[in-house]
């Protein structure tokens, strides 16, 4: 198994008077992001993320940002060191914020206008964790139906595909398709994983050293498909696995005062500070619980070398058992996933199964407790679990504003990093995004609706664990398309006065 496993020196220390924050704000297909926070804001002046950014500045770091807003133009904007006001703003008239090229293209740009800084790259806007990289060009009447032959019928909270006769084209199993899913998100698409990795690699290649900390400030992106994928070019990163609230940047001038009062930082400290002034912002406004990680990206190797493991052993369960020993190695392995911890899928709120992302640490975790034999899923799961110890930072106990009947506990100490993990219970509904999960070997005499597959499905055993656990189900269908939306920092909301939420490390 090939992965890229880059050193990092944690020991390098980034020089307070050498930094440079990079902001990349995708708003432009959200009005609440545009207008935050109470809908009345209009432009680019006014936005607090801006007010923010200048506080960065006036800390004496640089700043760049490139900030598109709907019905507006993308705007970049620089800030030296110092600048106690937003200084140069220049319209880039309208940017296509998902693709590689206009990310690789601003973090060239910020390595170019202050040559000999550090980059610290933040992304703000939504975030999904894993994300197919889609060529909506080819979805086509013609090769959605597979020229005829077959039809999509929406309704019911499903997509399903069947034959003109009426039957099912997938019948059993895991929904690999022989034609493209017209399914797929019309609003708050952010840039797929596979464009983030090719859009660091493409300004690596330019001349960019790699990045001290990125800062995913924006929902379920503490992701292990997505921070292998960005691994060879960065240090650090910071992440929420579930939700994250908008803040703004609110929390970004406390982070930078700590730097500029230390004079030098490690990229894993900046990092902490990121998680920390996240949570401070928001824990001081109460019911915005969430759970903060930070992580070494060098870290992702062994990491996914232990997934792997995990996968070849749990498939080897499955695989070798006799009928009645499989539908107990099935059963318990469900009843793990159950007790792990669930991150929002499916926008109810509620955070159990039937949702999609799993937390890896925890579902390892449980594992250990359920009996396989002399299969070695005890001891992987066990592997696994120590090579992800120390990456969760904090965790709240609360009631989101967003549904106060409904409680995150996110205070257990087996939390990492999510993965995608679909139709968990084996009822044959399917997130939208599994049919290009799931295709690894693509068929070439087939439309390329994903010209490009991340590395980590390729080269892991995770997808061939999630085909065999579903080898019997009855396909029924995939689930409505859509980005959750991203809860912003409500202003308005009065919660009742509770006691804060519990934040055990």
């Amino acid at each position: 198994m090939q992965m890229h496993n880059p050193p990092a020196d944690i020991a390098a220390r980034i020089d307070a008077r050498k930094v440079t924050l990079a902001v990349y704000a995708a708003f432009g297909t959200d009005p609440v992001l545009s207008h935050f926070p109470d809908g009345t804001t209009q432009g680019l002046a006014d936005h607090p993320l801006v007010q923010n950014l200048a506080k960065v500045a006036a800390e004496g770091v640089n700043v760049v940002a490139l900030i598109d807003l709907i019905g507006d133009d993308t705007y970049l904007l620089t800030m030296k060191a110092g600048d106690a006001k937003p200084g140069d703003v220049q319209s880039r008239w309208k940017q296509d914020m998902d693709a590689s090229q206009t990310l690789s293209g601003f973090v060239e740009h910020a390595h170019s206008t202050f040559p000999g800084t550090q980059i610290v790259l933040a992304l703000e806007g939504h975030g999904a964790g894993f994300l197919p990289d889609l060529d909506t060009r080819q979805l086509t009447l013609e090769n959605v139906t597979g020229s005829g032959s077959a039809q999509w019928h929406l309704g019911e909270g499903l997509s399903k595909l069947v034959r003109a006769s009426g039957e099912p084209v997938v019948s059993t199993g895991a929904p690999i398709l022989p034609m493209p899913s017209p399914t797929c998100p019309t609003n708050h698409l952010a840039l797929s994983t596979y464009a983030l990795g090719a859009a660091l690699k493409a300004a690596q290649d330019a001349g960019v050293p790699r990045l001290a900390c990125i800062h995913f400030n924006n929902c379920f992106n503490m992701s292990v498909e997505v921070l292998h994928t960005i691994a060879p070019y960065a240090e650090f990163a910071t992440g929420y696995e579930n939700y994250n609230f908008f803040t703004a940047g609110e929390a970004y001038p406390g982070v930078f005062a700590k730097l500029q009062a230390a004079g030098s930082a490690t990229a894993q400290q900046l990092a902490q500070w990121f998680a920390d002034g996240n949570h401070e912002v928001l824990a001081a406004k109460g019911h915005h619980p969430t759970v903060g990680c930070v992580v070494q990206l060098s870290r992702m190797h062994s990491i996914v070398e232990c997934i792997d493991d995990l996968s070849d052993a749990l498939l080897a369960a499955l695989r070798t058992a006799g009928p009645a020993d499989r539908a107990a190695y099935v059963a318990r392995i469900r009843a793990a996933i159950v007790r792990a911890q669930q991150f929002d899928a499916d926008g109810n709120m509620a955070l159990e199964t039937p949702d999609e992302l799993t937390d890896i640490c925890s579902f390892a975790h449980e594992l250990q407790k359920e009996d396989f034999g002399a299969f070695k899923v005890q001891q992987t799961a066990a592997a696994l679990e120590e090579v992800l110890k120390g990456i969760k930072r904090y965790g709240d106990v609360g009631q989101p504003w967003t549904d106060p009947a409904a409680t995150w506990d996110f205070s257990r100490p087996d939390l990492a990093m999510n993965i995608f993990l679909p139709d968990p219970l084996r009822i044959g509904k399917w997130d939208w995004r599994s049919p290009y999960y799931l295709d690894v070997n693509p068929d070439p005499a087939k439309p390329q609706v994903q010209p490009n597959i991340i590395e980590f499905v390729k080269v892991t055993d995770w997808v061939d664990f999630i085909i065999e656990y579903h080898k019997d189900v009855p396909f029924v269908g995939l689930l409505p398309a859509q980005i959750p939306e991203f809860p912003h920092f409500n202003k308005g909301y009065q919660p009742p006065r509770t006691a804060p939420g519990s934040t055990k490390p």
